[in-house]
C-alpha cells in the first residue's frame, strides 16, 4: 500500500489520505527504491543511417530534479510520495531509459549518453512534468517536456524542436499502481519521441 497509509484515490477521504501518504520532507531514512519499468518499443522501419545519437540528462526545475516522487496535491501544492524513492534523479532516471528505448528502436547506429565527446547528433531537453498530479480525479501521471535535436557535425544546421506529453490514470492504490502508471506514460513519450526522430531520419 502507498506509504505510510492507503491514498484512498477513488474513494471518499482521498484529501486525508493523501496529505498522510505525502511530505515535503521525508520522515524517515528508510525508502523503498524503485526502478522505472522499461516498456517494449517496436524497432523503426528506417534505414539506419551510420550515425551516432548523443543524448543528454534534461533540465528540469529544481523541485524535479531528485530522488522523490514528486506529487501535485488536491490544493495544487508540491509534495512527495512518503517511504519510497526513484533509484537516481527524476532526469537521469527518465533519460537513462530513453536511451535504452531509442536503442531499441534502431533509429541511429548507436545511442550514447553526453558524458561522452563523440556523436553526429544531440538529443536535449526540458523535463516540464515528471510527477504523480492528485489535483484531478482519478489520479494521473503526467509527463511532458520540450526537445531539441541539433547537428554535431554541421553548426550551421537548423535545430529541430518538438514538445512531447503523456498522461497515464493510476489503476490502484498502492506504490506499485503509482509506478506502473509512470511506466504506461514514460512508454507513450518514448513512442512519440521514437517516431518523431524516425521522420527527422526519412527526411534526409
Amino acid at each position: 500500500m502507498v506509504k505510510t497509509t492507503t491514498i484512498r484515490l477513488l474513494a471518499t477521504g482521498a484529501l486525508a489520505a493523501l496529505l498522510s501518504a505525502c511530505s515535503i520532507l521525508p520522515k524517515g531514512p528508510e525508502l523503498t527504491v524503485y526502478q522505472l519499468p522499461q516498456r517494449q518499443i517496436q524497432a523503426q522501419s528506417v534505414i539506419v543511417p551510420d550515425e551516432i545519437l548523443r543524448v543528454a540528462i534534461p533540465y528540469s526545475r529544481s523541485y524535479l530534479n531528485t530522488h522523490r516522487i514528486v506529487t501535485v496535491t488536491p490544493e495544487h501544492s508540491l509534495a512527495v510520495m512518503d517511504g519510497i524513492r526513484w533509484e537516481d534523479s527524476a532526469p537521469v532516471v527518465f533519460r537513462d531509459s530513453l536511451i535504452r528505448a531509442l536503442r531499441g528502436a534502431e533509429v541511429y547506429r548507436a545511442v550514447i549518453n553526453d558524458d561522452t565527446a563523440s556523436g553526429d547528433h544531440s538529443l536535449r531537453s526540458d523535463l516540464q512534468d515528471f510527477q504523480l498530479d492528485l489535483s484531478e480525479q482519478p489520479g494521473q501521471v503526467v509527463i511532458s517536456l520540450d526537445v531539441s535535436l541539433s547537428n554535431l557535425r554541421n553548426k550551421d544546421a537548423l535545430i529541430k524542436t518538438r514538445s512531447f506529453s503523456a498522461r497515464a490514470p493510476l489503476q490502484a492504490e498502492s506504490n506499485d499502481a503509482v509506478i506502473t502508471a509512470f511506466a504506461d506514460a514514460n512508454q507513450q513519450i518514448q513512442q512519440q519521441i521514437i517516431q518523431w526522430l524516425a521522420a527527422e531520419v526519412k527526411t534526409r
